[in-house]
């Protein structure tokens, strides 16, 4: 192609038509100019086309991520409904009509469920992945990259999950041995021992284990609260990335 123009330019000057070379000459360089503009106009629609797929990739991850908190969320409310149970049960052995004996076999039915709890915390995988490579803004959608950012970022594990932690600990650590009675020991060790007998056991007075007990039944509904803001968040979020996903 390159020979065959200049081959046209020589032409023009040996027959002495100047103008017609000019002519020529401008209009080579306008044809030389519109293919640099459309060679960069491929090489953008190209950069955009690799953007919109990484995009579209990361905010695929994103929403497997959040239909697995969508789950997580509801197993937290699920386990709450029977872990509330489990305390108003336990609850009931500070009742004044109770013998000791009937306030241990309260105590050893709910013993071993009672020593779990549930805390939610999403999955950060993707959207960390996103953050290590840099690639935040790949995310067009200002709503979007908003919103996904405050889901993010907020502490879950702190506040409200974070005292349900420590006082079920508590609970465990500090008023699990004053149970420890002969009948305990045999029923969940399988052997004899010196620990005092259920009857002689000062269970129904214990004022720091009603008051942890009573506590672990208020922050579980304060919890439930927040796993419920969050469902809401969450799925909105869902219908957001769904939504971006479809354009």
């Amino acid at each position: 192609m390159a020979k065959f123009f200049n081959k046209i330019r020589q032409s023009l000057l040996s027959e002495g038509k100047t103008g017609k070379y000019l002519k020529y000459a401008v209009g080579e360089i306008i044809l030389v100019v519109i293919g640099i503009l459309i060679a960069l106009q491929i090489n953008n629609w190209n950069i955009d086309k690799q953007t919109q797929k990484k995009e579209k990739a990361y905010l695929e991850e994103i929403r497997s991520n959040l239909l697995q908190d969508s789950l997580r969320l509801k197993t937290v409310l699920s386990f709450n409904d029977n872990k509330q149970i489990i305390v108003e049960e336990m609850l009931q052995i500070f009742a004044d009509t109770l013998t000791n004996e009937e306030r241990f076999r309260i105590f050893n039915k709910n013993a071993n469920d009672f020593t779990y709890y549930e805390v939610f915390d999403p999955v950060r995988i993707a959207f960390n992945n996103m953050l290590s490579a840099e690639s935040i803004g790949l995310i067009t959608n200002n709503e979007l990259r908003k919103a996904l950012s405050e889901y993010y970022n907020f502490d879950y594990l702190n506040g409200v999950q974070n005292r349900i932690a420590v006082i079920n600990r508590r609970v465990v650590d500090d008023s699990y041995p004053k149970f420890f009675s002969k009948e305990f020991v045999a029923n969940w060790m399988g052997i004899s021992s010196n620990m005092p007998p259920v009857k002689d056991l000062d269970i129904a007075t214990d004022t720091k284990l009603m008051s942890d007990l009573f506590g672990i039944k208020m922050i579980i509904a304060v919890q439930n609260e927040l796993v419920r803001d969050t469902q809401s968040r969450n799925q909105e979020l869902i219908a957001l990335v769904e939504a971006e996903l479809k354009k």
